[in-house]
């Protein structure tokens, strides 16, 4: 399993919009900016993430996004299955169309104990975790910027 580039900037895009989601929302293009990615890739993961029910506008069609539920509500898992259907560090774990051996394969059911270790940690973090770690870094940038004109 390999989290790919709409997986990570879905994250840090979820991890902005949650930021602002106490305001009136962030529109499309600050996110953009303040993530450094262009309009139109971002275009595909606000796509994504309006799909999978996890942002929404704030009023209209003119207005920014927010969160469709609370941060806190919101786990690492469930933003990264809006890019992908389920997590599987390897194809043979849950079908015996890839592998003949799925019900007796040692190394397969080691697979299967990581794959759900992997997903056990990413449904135990959650959006408001990251939001708020993100918060404490942004003071710590922002004092240095202002101790360091």
């Amino acid at each position: 399993m390999k989290i790919n580039t709409l997986q990570r900037y879905g994250l840090r895009a979820m991890i902005e919009i949650s930021l602002y989601t106490d305001k009136e929302g962030i529109f499309q293009k600050d996110i953009a900016t303040h993530q450094k990615l262009s309009n139109r890739y971002l275009d595909h993961i606000i796509s994504r993430l309006k799909a999978a029910g996890l942002i929404k506008k704030y009023h209209g069609r003119r207005s920014g996004y927010i969160l469709s539920r609370p941060a806190e509500d919101i786990s690492v898992l469930d933003i990264l299955k809006a890019f992908m259907h389920d997590i599987e560090i390897v194809d043979c774990i849950e079908s015996e169309e890839v592998c003949e051996k799925t019900e007796t394969c040692i190394a397969g059911k080691f697979w299967g104990e990581l794959n759900e270790i992997i997903k056990d940690y990413l449904q135990n973090h959650t959006l408001k975790e990251l939001s708020d770690k993100q918060l404490i870094v942004n003071k710590e940038v922002k004092n240095q910027s202002d101790q360091n004109p």
